[in-house]
């Protein structure tokens, strides 16, 4: 389990919202945090193999604008795998 895991996963959750509420500017803010937080969890994972499986379905859910689906890699998918 991550350190700062709960900070993550309420930036996640708060990131996700945004989307979903078709915030994306300030949802692309709040992304950018996320990422630079998952960054510096990433340096303590021994295996990073599901996170970085995720990143490119997060990354294409962002150019086509799929911003649910964004959301839903976000608060489902990452998050559950920062918590296992």
């Amino acid at each position: 389990m991550l350190h700062n895991n709960q900070a993550l996963d309420v930036q996640l959750i708060n990131t996700a919202q945004q989307f979903r509420l078709g915030k994306e500017a300030e949802a692309s803010k709040r992304l950018r945090n996320c990422i630079d937080l998952l960054e510096s969890e990433l340096k303590k994972l021994k295996d990073t193999s599901a996170i970085s499986n995720i990143i490119p379905l997060m990354l294409a859910a962002q150019e086509r604008q799929d911003w649910l689906g964004l959301a839903d890699y976000l608060e489902y998918e990452l998050a559950y795998i920062l918590n296992n």
